[in-house]
């Protein structure tokens, strides 16, 4: 079984780097240290992003210009570190609400204000002085509602609203989508969804479902999509569709660990974002840099990708109204644009021309790439725990072919363990990402 679990992860992290017509990304903003986690637009057309923090009530809010200038619009979000869990959880997600207000979903936590949705006035901002929890006009305490239905934890994570108003909540924690009744406040759970049989020797005996997304549809139903709990299975997340009756029916399936989902307002189709792969529990016990994806599902039920070879991990993704596509690396720090419909220009290195070899290796791997234009260049490659292994500053090359080599030593001059690692080849904004295997002889 472990082997099997390890030979499908290696293919795993192949496939997602193959060569193929996809976009290469470009890198919109970056330097987001303390987790990355959300992603929406505002009417003007900038991007807020949300932090989680560090686990030191240090989450945060920034805005995000077209060309990439960033703005911080809150700090001192609630922030905690789940020791049991060996996670930080905290601020999510922001939406934008009517009369200049804005919505914050915070997670599981100790603060008071943790477990809840936050709202504040976009008025009371002025750039260079960031709102706090003292700008905080109505908190609503999801947690105390949760607790109060004998739930021990509560983790909103995401919220969509119906076509009267009505607020809909996945909670991770409980397990269950809430509703908020517009007219009255009152919350009530509209499914708490069932757990799944694990199937390993190894990890609870049911595993958790997990609800990370609920989407409204135009028919009155909404979408709820899972993350899964531990071992975090490959292959068994799911799309639900889920009815005004409460009632529970698979929409799509097929996919591992769900943190988000939109519609791609070029189609109309649905997309979800696969956030990574995990490892094997004996060996790396996390999730697998470079595994995250943002899948689109077709009206026959099949599910492409379009957008991988990220290079971290991925939580959320939105899209502009043009149809771009917008992708949040927690791992690195970065948001990266998909330019499906933008004109751009072109890009000074082409995906098809960045080549590692031999690939399998075991003693030294070249990458090559050829340059169209003069650019910035810089490499770094990673294992799968996002441990930087090496670091190449090429500087500013002006067109032509290059290559460096790695010769598979780590950090403190030791021969790097065999398996599988990540470049990350950085020219101008281009970031081109790529697995390489490092075989034992």
């Amino acid at each position: 079984m472990q082997k099997q679990l390890l030979l499908t992860v290696t293919a795993i992290c192949m496939a997602m780097f193959s060569v193929s017509a996809q976009v290469t990304p470009t890198v919109l903003a970056e330097g987001f240290t303390t987790g990355l986690i959300g992603l929406n637009f505002d009417a003007d057309g900038n991007l807020w992003a949300t932090q989680h923090g560090s686990g030191n009530d240090d989450g945060s809010i920034i805005i995000i210009d077209s060309a990439g200038n960033q703005t911080v619009f809150m700090t001192g979000l609630p922030s905690t570190y789940i020791q049991a869990a060996g996670e930080v959880v905290g601020s999510f997600r922001t939406y934008q609400l009517p009369d200049n207000k804005v919505l914050i979903v915070v997670g599981e936590g100790s603060h008071i204000q943790s477990e809840a949705l936050l709202i504040v006035d976009k008025t009371d901002f002025t750039p260079g002085t960031p709102l706090t929890l003292a700008d905080v006009e109505q908190t609503i305490k999801l947690g105390e509602f949760i607790h109060a239905q004998g739930f021990i934890q509560s983790d909103p994570f995401n919220v969509d609203w119906d076509a009267e108003g009505n607020l809909y909540i996945a909670d991770a924690g409980a397990n269950s989508i809430i509703k908020r009744d517009k007219n009255t406040g009152d919350l009530s759970i509209v499914k708490t969804l069932s757990g799944i049989p694990n199937p390993l020797p190894f990890g609870p005996p049911v595993i958790d479902p997990v609800p990370t997304k609920v989407l409204a549809k135009e028919d009155g139903d909404f979408l709820v999509c899972q993350l899964t709990g531990f071992p975090f299975l490959v292959g068994a997340a799911k799309v639900f569709n889920l009815d005004t009756a409460g009632n529970l029916t698979v929409y799509a399936e097929g996919f591992s660990c769900l943190t988000d989902m939109a519609y791609d307002p070029k189609d109309d189709n649905l997309c979800v974002m696969q956030f990574g792969v995990f490892g094997p529990v004996d060996s790396t016990l996390n999730f697998i840099l470079g595994t995250a994806a943002v899948m689109k599902i077709m009206p026959d039920g099949s599910h492409t990708p379009i957008a991988q070879g990220i290079g971290g991990l991925a939580p959320t993704f939105t899209f502009d109204t043009n149809g771009d596509l917008y992708v949040a690396d927690i791992v690195f720090g970065q948001i990266l644009k998909y330019s499906f419909t933008t004109a751009v220009e072109a890009p000074p290195v082409e995906s098809s021309k960045v080549k590692a070899f031999p690939n399998p290796f075991s003693e030294h791997i070249t990458i090559e790439y050829e340059l169209l234009q003069s650019a910035q260049v810089s490499a770094e490659i990673f294992d799968l725990t996002g441990r930087r292994m090496a670091a190449f500053d090429q500087g500013k090359q002006a067109a032509g072919k290059y290559s460096f080599n790695w010769n598979a030593i780590d950090p403190s001059g030791l021969k790097a363990a065999p398996g599988m690692y990540i470049y990350r080849l950085t020219v101008g904004k281009q970031l081109i990402s790529g697995a390489m295997n490092l075989t034992g002889k």
